[in-house]
């Protein structure tokens, strides 16, 4: 069976900062970043980009 270990890299979700949705999911590396991300990305609620914050995956 396959073991499950915690790792350096763990699943992050981009919340809009305009409409407060969860639109993407992607996946960070704690090692190489230790601080929030924050990305340019297009929310299709709003049809333009928006800034999107780091936050957790429910």
């Amino acid at each position: 069976m396959a073991k499950s270990k915690k790792g350096a890299v763990e699943l992050i979700a981009l919340k809009c900062t305009e409409c407060n949705r969860r639109n993407y999911t992607t996946k960070k590396n704690r090692r190489n970043m230790q601080g929030k991300l924050e990305l340019m990305k297009y929310c299709k609620f709003d049809r333009k980009h928006t800034l999107h914050k780091e936050t957790k995956v429910k």
